[in-house]
């Protein structure tokens, strides 16, 4: 796992000849923006040039952007004002304030240094899961995965789930987070699941269902000066996309996807290396010994693992297990919808999103919903949620709606998702909450007191959850930077983003908001 720095674009063929057939290579490239002529003469500098054009497609200007590489590497794109505090935050940073930037401030938002890898193990088979054993795997780290049920059989569940990017013309940090994920789950999406095996290349539209809708989707594309992600369209427009009659314009994502979430994660977790352990309960989580022991239980047998990395990917059921129990995650009901059409009626050629979302067919069916429910743990099919996709559907597309056989009782899915209070995922190492709140008591006074204390971290323990609906978008990326934690390796995350996502966030806001924070028994 070789990293290759460049503080500009260096030429393809000479790039080619320096990574020869290093499958795992970390390329870093420092500038402001894409050149505007690739050339290469040697086959290797060509499908360099290649690589290139295609991941130019979902650059928009990101302070880091990340695109898979090879086999079992990363390109990262880095601007040259975020490429300093990158590399300072990254590589561990001075403890003297006149040091450093705004990192320094906050040590409780930053990595922990690394610890040998020895064995990992992966808590939960979702998308979050899967994607992290992934991650580690394509790098030969042999990962045990344990599931309560079968796999992507919660969150990750629907028939069909959308890839997409809902931004805002604003560029926040959940924006910057869409943006980042999408291409990175995208090209991830189809060099490990061949198309048409559990996912269509369909593109989404994103429709103007309501006046603030359409505002929103003007100000986005009046400030995007390239049509290559998505691009602005009219009614008519739109309906030749779908290859019916709609009732509004609105955004255009031709690289966007409709993917059976169970067909990705199983072919993620499909890798020699990665043992996967369904119908099997996480009883305990310790350290102890320099190490982490997993109590499980299945139908057989009660047996301990030990593992130097644990990842807890478990969704709704994160904050069940130590050392994040009681962490304050919110579970938010959710039900999709599918149905069977009549052999006669036009259905959508693509995916289209509004105030809900429904998907071109696949396996004769087509998805649609979702129902939105806080603070509810039913993960049940019920009457009350087929009732409100049907009636959802029937106001937004009125036609297909009517041509699409009613069901004799729910059909769909149901399942919880987790968010955090700021609707990011909670993404990177687990600090040791009873001591951060010791240690940085001082924040309840004042928020902004400088300390400079190093975090007191839970050795070798990171999470990856709260993705909310969002999970095939973001969860891929963040697993991605989880990897890259564990094993020293360049992050895929500016910053801003890495804070942003930080596990750490939770206990530290219980101490600046002045709340209550639980604590494992």
């Amino acid at each position: 796992m070789s990293v290759y720095v460049f503080q500009d674009w260096p030429q393809p063929d000479e790039l080619a000849q320096q990574l020869g057939n290093d499958e795992q290579a970390e390329v870093v490239v420092v500038a402001e923006s894409w050149p505007k002529t690739l050339l290469a003469t040697s086959a290797a500098g060509q499908a360099i040039v290649r690589f290139w054009t295609q991941a130019r497609l979902f650059w928009q200007q990101q302070p880091v952007f990340s695109y898979p590489f090879r086999a079992a590497g990363k390109f990262l794109l880095i601007q040259p004002q975020e490429y300093k505090h990158w590399v300072q935050f990254y590589s561990g940073f001075s403890h003297d304030k006149a040091d450093i930037g705004v990192s320094a401030f906050k040590p409780w938002l930053t990595l922990p240094p690394t610890l040998a890898v020895k064995s990992v193990v992966v808590i939960g088979a979702g998308i979050s899961g899967a994607a992290t054993a992934f991650a580690l795997a394509k790098r030969g780290i042999a990962v045990t995965v344990i599931e309560q049920h079968a796999i992507a059989s919660a969150a990750s569940g629907n028939h069909l789930g959308l890839l997409y990017a809902k931004i805002s013309p604003n560029y926040t940090v959940q924006t910057e987070l869409l943006l980042a994920g999408y291409g990175f789950s995208r090209s991830l999406l189809q060099n490990s699941l061949p198309v048409g095996q559990g996912w269509l290349d369909c593109g989404v539209l994103h429709l103007n269902y309501n006046d603030a809708e359409k505002n929103r989707n003007g100000l986005l594309a009046s400030q995007n000066s390239d049509d290559a992600l998505f691009r602005p369209v009219t009614q008519a427009q739109a309906g030749d996309i779908a290859g019916m009659e709609l009732p509004s314009g609105g955004l255009w994502w031709p690289f966007g996807a409709a993917i059976n979430p169970y067909s990705w994660v199983d072919a993620l977790l499909r890798q020699p290396i990665i043992e996967v352990l369904t119908a099997t309960n996480v009883t305990s989580v310790a350290y102890q010994n320099d190490g982490w022991q997993i109590g499980c239980q299945n139908m057989n047998q009660s047996f301990t693992l030990k593992a130097s990395h644990v990842v807890i990917c478990a969704g709704g059921d994160s904050d069940k297990l130590f050392p994040v129990s009681g962490w304050p995650l919110h579970k938010i009901r959710g039900q999709t919808t599918t149905a069977c059409f009549r052999t006669d009626v036009i259905k959508p050629s693509c995916a289209l999103s509004g105030n809900s979302y429904i998907t071109p067919a696949w396996q004769d069916k087509l998805c649609f919903g979702a129902t939105f429910h806080p603070n509810n743990t039913d993960n049940s099919l019920n009457e009350e949620d087929e009732n409100v996709n049907w009636q959802q559907l029937r106001r937004w597309l009125p036609h297909l709606a009517a041509n699409l056989y009613p069901n004799a009782k729910p059909q769909g899915h149901a399942a919880i998702r987790c968010d955090a209070f700021d609707h990011l995922p909670l993404a990177g190492p687990v600090g040791n909450a009873e001591a951060m709140l010791q240690q940085y008591a001082r924040l309840r006074l004042d928020k902004n007191y400088w300390l400079n204390q190093p975090c007191p971290w839970q050795p070798g323990m990171f999470i990856n959850t709260a993705h909310g609906s969002r999970g095939l978008l973001t969860a891929p990326l963040c697993a991605e930077a989880i990897a890259a934690a564990i094993l020293g390796l360049p992050s895929p995350l500016s910053v801003r983003l890495q804070q942003a996502l930080h596990p750490n966030r939770l206990p530290i806001r219980a101490l600046t908001h002045h709340l209550s924070f639980p604590l494992p028994a």
